[in-house]
Protein backbone atom coordinates (compact mmCIF):
# COMPACT_ATOMS: atom_id res chain seq x y z
CA UNK A 1 0.00 0.00 0.00
CA UNK A 2 1.37 3.60 -0.88
CA UNK A 3 0.66 6.35 1.68
CA UNK A 4 0.53 10.03 0.01
CA UNK A 5 1.90 10.77 3.79
CA UNK A 6 5.59 10.65 4.75
CA UNK A 7 6.24 8.70 7.62
CA UNK A 8 7.00 11.09 10.13
CA UNK A 9 3.43 12.94 10.09
CA UNK A 10 1.83 9.38 10.36
CA UNK A 11 4.27 8.82 13.74
CA UNK A 12 3.43 12.58 15.04
CA UNK A 13 -0.56 11.85 14.34
CA UNK A 14 -0.12 8.37 16.08
CA UNK A 15 1.78 9.57 19.35
CA UNK A 16 -0.84 12.90 19.32
CA UNK A 17 -3.41 10.29 19.49
CA UNK A 18 -1.82 7.89 21.84
CA UNK A 19 -1.47 11.35 24.16
CA UNK A 20 -5.10 12.65 24.15
CA UNK A 21 -6.14 9.02 24.93
CA UNK A 22 -4.14 8.64 27.45
CA UNK A 23 -5.03 11.88 29.05
CA UNK A 24 -8.95 11.29 28.71
CA UNK A 25 -8.82 7.88 29.90
CA UNK A 26 -6.21 8.42 33.00
CA UNK A 27 -7.60 8.91 36.55
CA UNK A 28 -7.84 11.85 38.34
CA UNK A 29 -4.38 12.74 39.88
CA UNK A 30 -5.13 16.23 41.29
CA UNK A 31 -5.29 16.88 44.80
CA UNK A 32 -7.41 19.14 46.69
CA UNK A 33 -8.38 19.54 50.84
CA UNK A 34 -11.55 18.98 52.40
CA UNK A 35 -12.07 20.54 55.87
CA UNK A 36 -14.89 19.63 57.59
CA UNK A 37 -16.54 21.88 60.62
CA UNK A 38 -18.95 20.50 62.91
CA UNK A 39 -21.22 22.84 64.78
CA UNK A 40 -24.46 22.45 67.06
CA UNK A 41 -27.78 24.43 67.55
CA UNK A 42 -27.79 24.50 71.20
CA UNK A 43 -29.47 26.49 74.46
CA UNK A 44 -28.73 27.42 77.82
CA UNK A 45 -29.18 24.58 80.04
CA UNK A 46 -27.31 22.60 82.65
CA UNK A 47 -25.32 20.70 80.27
CA UNK A 48 -22.14 22.68 80.58
CA UNK A 49 -20.12 20.94 77.56
CA UNK A 50 -20.49 18.09 75.45
CA UNK A 51 -17.14 16.64 73.95
CA UNK A 52 -17.55 14.14 70.84
CA UNK A 53 -14.96 12.11 69.13
CA UNK A 54 -15.13 10.91 65.68
CA UNK A 55 -13.27 7.54 64.67
CA UNK A 56 -13.84 7.77 60.78
CA UNK A 57 -15.13 10.12 58.32
CA UNK A 58 -16.02 8.86 54.34
CA UNK A 59 -16.73 10.66 51.60
CA UNK A 60 -18.57 9.14 48.70
CA UNK A 61 -17.42 9.77 45.16
CA UNK A 62 -19.99 11.29 42.79
CA UNK A 63 -20.93 9.12 39.96
CA UNK A 64 -19.86 5.94 41.79
CA UNK A 65 -22.47 3.16 43.22
CA UNK A 66 -22.91 3.60 47.01
CA UNK A 67 -20.99 0.43 47.51
CA UNK A 68 -17.85 2.00 46.19
CA UNK A 69 -16.47 4.77 46.10
CA UNK A 70 -16.04 5.86 49.17
CA UNK A 71 -12.99 7.89 50.31
CA UNK A 72 -12.18 7.20 54.08
CA UNK A 73 -10.12 9.94 55.94
CA UNK A 74 -7.63 8.42 58.10
CA UNK A 75 -6.49 10.83 60.37
CA UNK A 76 -6.27 11.47 64.26
CA UNK A 77 -9.54 13.47 64.88
CA UNK A 78 -9.76 15.85 67.83
CA UNK A 79 -12.18 16.04 70.40
CA UNK A 80 -14.85 18.66 69.79
CA UNK A 81 -16.88 20.68 72.07
CA UNK A 82 -20.35 21.12 70.66
CA UNK A 83 -21.51 24.06 73.09
CA UNK A 84 -18.41 26.32 72.53
CA UNK A 85 -19.49 29.38 71.69
CA UNK A 86 -16.71 29.74 68.95
CA UNK A 87 -17.88 31.93 66.24
CA UNK A 88 -15.93 29.52 63.60
CA UNK A 89 -17.03 26.14 64.52
CA UNK A 90 -14.34 24.21 65.29
CA UNK A 91 -12.51 21.98 62.43
CA UNK A 92 -12.88 18.05 62.74
CA UNK A 93 -10.79 17.02 59.35
CA UNK A 94 -8.22 18.97 57.15
CA UNK A 95 -7.06 16.01 55.13
CA UNK A 96 -5.82 16.24 50.98
CA UNK A 97 -8.00 14.10 48.93
CA UNK A 98 -8.36 13.35 45.33
CA UNK A 99 -9.70 16.66 43.55
CA UNK A 100 -13.88 15.75 42.07
CA UNK A 101 -17.15 15.92 43.37
CA UNK A 102 -18.31 13.95 46.34
CA UNK A 103 -22.34 13.68 46.81
CA UNK A 104 -22.41 12.16 50.56
CA UNK A 105 -20.56 12.16 53.61
CA UNK A 106 -20.29 9.78 56.94
CA UNK A 107 -18.85 10.21 59.87
CA UNK A 108 -18.69 7.37 63.06
CA UNK A 109 -18.42 8.75 66.47
CA UNK A 110 -16.53 6.99 69.64
CA UNK A 111 -15.77 8.36 73.23
CA UNK A 112 -18.48 11.35 74.06
CA UNK A 113 -18.57 12.55 77.79
CA UNK A 114 -21.12 15.07 78.70
CA UNK A 115 -20.59 17.80 81.25
CA UNK A 116 -24.15 18.16 83.55
CA UNK A 117 -23.39 21.36 86.68
CA UNK A 118 -19.65 21.03 86.22
CA UNK A 119 -19.79 16.69 86.72
CA UNK A 120 -18.39 14.78 83.69
CA UNK A 121 -20.58 11.45 82.45
CA UNK A 122 -19.41 9.45 79.84
CA UNK A 123 -22.27 8.90 77.07
CA UNK A 124 -22.62 6.46 74.20
CA UNK A 125 -22.79 8.18 70.90
CA UNK A 126 -24.62 7.56 67.90
CA UNK A 127 -23.20 4.87 65.64
CA UNK A 128 -22.93 7.07 62.14
CA UNK A 129 -24.68 10.04 60.97
CA UNK A 130 -24.38 10.66 57.03
CA UNK A 131 -25.34 12.92 55.05
CA UNK A 132 -26.29 13.76 51.24
CA UNK A 133 -23.77 16.94 50.15
CA UNK A 134 -22.79 17.85 46.73
CA UNK A 135 -18.84 18.75 47.61
CA UNK A 136 -17.25 20.04 44.77
CA UNK A 137 -13.27 19.59 45.78
CA UNK A 138 -11.08 21.76 42.53
CA UNK A 139 -7.46 21.05 42.23
CA UNK A 140 -5.48 22.60 44.43
CA UNK A 141 -8.75 23.93 45.89
CA UNK A 142 -10.84 23.54 49.11
CA UNK A 143 -13.69 21.90 49.93
CA UNK A 144 -15.66 23.07 52.87
CA UNK A 145 -18.78 20.95 54.78
CA UNK A 146 -20.19 22.15 57.64
CA UNK A 147 -22.54 20.28 59.50
CA UNK A 148 -25.16 21.48 62.11
CA UNK A 149 -26.66 19.13 64.25
CA UNK A 150 -29.11 19.15 67.08
CA UNK A 151 -29.71 17.01 70.42
CA UNK A 152 -32.15 15.61 72.34
CA UNK A 153 -31.28 16.91 75.80
CA UNK A 154 -33.28 14.66 77.49
CA UNK A 155 -31.59 11.74 76.27
CA UNK A 156 -29.05 13.41 78.13
CA UNK A 157 -30.62 13.64 81.30
CA UNK A 158 -31.99 9.99 81.26
CA UNK A 159 -30.78 7.18 83.88
CA UNK A 160 -29.09 4.94 80.53
CA UNK A 161 -27.26 8.32 79.47
CA UNK A 162 -27.30 8.96 75.42
CA UNK A 163 -26.24 11.07 72.92
CA UNK A 164 -28.90 11.24 69.57
CA UNK A 165 -28.47 14.07 67.05
CA UNK A 166 -30.76 15.51 64.29
CA UNK A 167 -28.92 16.91 61.02
CA UNK A 168 -30.34 19.83 61.14
CA UNK A 169 -28.23 21.31 57.49
CA UNK A 170 -25.34 20.22 55.75
CA UNK A 171 -23.34 23.33 53.74
CA UNK A 172 -20.51 23.72 51.71
CA UNK A 173 -18.63 27.06 51.08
Amino acid sequence: MNYPYAAWRRILFVAALVVIIVIAFAPATTQGTIFLRFSSLSSSSAVNHIYVGFTQIALHQAGFVNSTGWIIISQSFPKIDLLSNQTIPPTVASAPIHSGRYDEIRLTFSNCTVVIAGSPFPISAPPMISSNVTLPVPPSGIGDILLVVAFDYSTLFSSTRSLSFVLIRSSTA
